[in-house]
C-alpha cells in the first residue's frame, strides 16, 4: 500500500499547515462552550487536540481580526481598524509571505469578501480566491466569485469602484434584510425551480471544499502547503427554508424579524427579548452546519496523503450578540460575546490530543504558533505567542483586544440618533489577565474592571482594582488605547469604504 494510501507522506518533516476561521462563531455555542451545539465530528477532532477555553479575538469584527491573524500584531501596532485605515499596510509581514520563504505553497479560500486584495489582507498568498455578498442567499455557485494567482496575475489587482449595479444589489439586499422572508421564500423557490431534484444544492460558498480538493491534488506529495479557509455560515443573514420549518407558523415567526443592523439597533421598534431568541435558534442552527464541512476537509487532508502530519488551527475571528448589554450582530464592543472564541489547537500526529490550554489565547498566536512548527525563524516582531508554549503556561503578558467604533462609516452614522452614537461609536480596550478583564475607555482613559469567573460578569469595585499588577496592566491598556485613538495613518479610500458598507457594515 502505498503512502497516501495510508495516510501518511514521504517529506522532509515540514507540516502542512491548515487555518480555519469560522466567521461569527461565538465560543458559548461551539463544543467546549458553556451551552454548545450538537457537533459530533467537532468533538472528535476536539480530542485530538489542545483545546483553549480562555480564547479571545483581538477585535469584535473581521476586518481588524484578520489583519492581526496573519500578522501577529495587535490592531494598533498595524493599523487596520476603523480608526486609522481599512487597508492592512504592505510593510507589515503577512504568514503567507513568511511561509514561503521556508518553500510553502499557499492558497486562501474565503466566503467573506474582505480577506481579498481589496483590503491588503491576502499578500503573499500563491493563489487567493473569494466570494460576494450574494452568495450567502444565492446557494448554487459552484465557482467562487473572484480568483487571483500572483504568480499569473502579477500584482495585487486595485479596489474596483463599485458599479451601478453593485450599488444597486446592496441597496436591495439591505431593503430585503429588513423583510427576510422574501430573502428566505425567494431562495427557496430559486433553488427549487434551479435544482428540481436537490443535486446542486449544497453549502454557502459550496465551492471552498471543491477548490481545495482541487489545489491540493496539484501540489507535489513533498511540498508543503499552507491553507487558509473562512467559513460565513454562522454571519447574519440567517434564513430558515420553509420546508425546513416544523410548520408555516414556526416559519413566519422566524421570518418575519429584521435582520439589518440598523433596524435592529436604531430602529423604532427594538426586537423583543423572544425575537431576539429565535434568532439566536437560527444561528445556533448555522454553526451546526459547520460539523459537516470540517469533517469534508479533513476528509479531503486524508485522501491527499496530508492530515497525519498537518497542523490545523481552528477559531473563529468574533463572536456575535443578541440583544446582551444590548448589542446585536458585531463590532464596536468588547463586550464577551464578541470577543470569546473557539480555538483548537491539533499537532502533527495528534500530539497532545486532549490536552486543555491553561493560558489566554488568541488568533492572534497563528503566526508565532505556526513558524514553531515549521522550525522557521521569527524575522519581524509579533505581540502573539507560540499557543504550544501556552498549554501548560500563563500567558506571559495580559491579552488585550480593541473595540475601534464605527465612525469610519459616515452614512451608517448619520441615521443614528445622538444617544444611539454615543454607544456605538466606542473605543475601549479590553485586557484579560487571570481571573480578571480590564476595560479602558479609549476617549476618558476611565476603567472598569470584572471578575471573569462569574457567570454573568461581576463588576469589580474600584478597590480591587488598586493593586500593583493590575496598575501594570491598565497602563499598558491605556497605552494602547492612546495609540487606538491617535494613529499615524487615518482614513481609506472611497472605493474600500463603499465595499464595506456593500458588505453589510452599516
Amino acid at each position: 500500500m502505498n503512502a497516501v494510501a495510508q495516510g501518511t507522506k514521504a517529506r522532509s518533516g515540514s507540516p502542512d499547515v491548515l487555518v480555519v476561521i469560522m466567521d461569527c462563531v461565538r465560543a458559548s455555542d461551539f463544543p467546549g462552550g458553556s451551552h454548545p451545539v450538537a457537533m459530533p465530528f467537532v468533538e472528535k477532532l476536539r480530542r485530538e487536540s489542545v483545546t483553549f477555553p480562555r480564547a479571545v479575538s483581538v477585535a469584535p469584527w473581521t476586518l481588524p481580526s484578520h489583519a492581526s491573524l496573519f500578522t501577529g500584531l495587535y490592531p494598533w501596532e498595524h493599523g487596520c481598524h476603523g480608526k486609522a485605515s481599512l487597508t492592512l499596510d504592505p510593510r507589515f509581514a503577512r504568514l503567507p509571505q513568511m511561509l514561503r520563504s521556508e518553500g510553502y505553497h499557499s492558497l486562501s479560500l474565503s466566503a467573506n469578501p474582505i480577506i481579498s486584495p481589496f483590503y491588503g489582507l491576502v499578500d503573499g498568498f500563491d493563489v487567493s480566491e473569494w466570494g460576494e455578498w450574494w452568495e450567502q442567499v444565492h446557494r448554487l455557485k459552484a465557482t467562487p466569485s473572484y480568483y487571483y494567482e500572483s504568480a499569473r496575475d502579477g500584482p495585487a489587482p486595485a479596489v474596483p469602484v463599485l458599479s451601478r449595479r453593485h450599488k444597486a444589489g446592496r441597496t436591495v439586499k439591505t431593503a430585503l434584510t429588513r423583510v427576510p422572508w422574501v430573502l428566505s421564500a425567494g431562495e427557496s423557490i430559486l433553488r427549487r425551480t434551479v435544482d428540481p431534484n436537490g443535486r446542486l444544492v449544497g453549502n454557502m460558498n459550496p465551492w471552498i471544499e471543491l477548490e481545495l480538493e482541487r489545489w491540493l491534488a496539484r501540489q507535489p506529495a513533498d511540498q508543503p502547503t499552507f491553507c487558509f479557509i473562512n467559513y460565513l455560515d454562522a454571519h447574519e443573514p440567517y434564513l430558515l427554508d420553509p420546508g425546513s420549518a416544523a410548520s408555516w407558523s414556526d416559519w413566519w415567526q422566524h421570518m418575519r424579524i429584521p435582520q439589518d443592523v440598523l433596524a435592529l439597533l436604531a430602529g423604532p421598534h427594538p426586537p423583543a427579548p423572544q425575537d431576539l431568541e429565535r434568532l439566536h435558534d437560527l444561528y445556533r442552527t448555522s454553526i451546526a452546519v459547520l460539523d459537516r464541512r470540517l469533517e469534508r476537509i479533513v476528509d479531503i487532508y486524508r485522501k491527499a496523503g496530508r492530515w497525519d502530519g498537518a497542523l490545523m488551527i481552528l477559531t473563529s475571528d468574533h463572536g456575535q450578540a443578541f440583544g446582551e448589554h444590548g448589542m446585536v450582530w458585531h463590532g464596536v464592543r468588547t463586550d464577551e460575546e464578541m470577543l470569546r472564541v473557539p480555538l483548537f489547537l491539533r499537532l502533527p500526529r495528534n500530539e497532545r490530543a486532549g490536552a486543555t490550554g491553561a493560558g489566554w489565547a488568541s488568533p492572534l498566536d497563528t503566526v508565532p504558533t505556526v513558524l514553531e512548527a515549521v522550525r522557521a525563524p521569527r524575522t519581524s516582531p509579533a505581540s502573539g505567542f507560540p499557543l504550544q508554549s501556552l498549554v501548560e503556561s500563563e500567558r506571559p503578558t495580559p491579552l488585550m483586544s480593541a473595540g475601534d467604533g464605527t465612525e469610519w462609516n459616515r452614512p451608517f452614522m448619520e441615521t443614528l440618533s445622538p444617544q444611539r452614537r454615543l454607544e456605538l461609536n466606542l473605543f475601549s480596550i479590553a485586557a484579560y489577565v487571570g481571573s480578571t478583564k480590564i476595560v479602558v475607555d479609549a476617549t476618558t482613559t476611565g476603567v472598569r474592571g470584572y471578575d471573569l469567573s462569574s457567570d454573568p460578569l461581576i463588576e469589580l469595585p474600584p478597590i480591587r482594582l488598586d493593586r500593583p499588577d493590575l496598575g501594570a496592566v491598565i497602563q499598558q491598556a491605556r497605552q494602547a488605547a492612546a495609540t487606538l485613538l491617535h494613529p499615524k495613518s487615518t482614513g481609506a479610500s472611497e472605493e474600500v469604504d463603499e465595499r464595506l458598507r456593500s458588505w453589510g457594515y452599516g
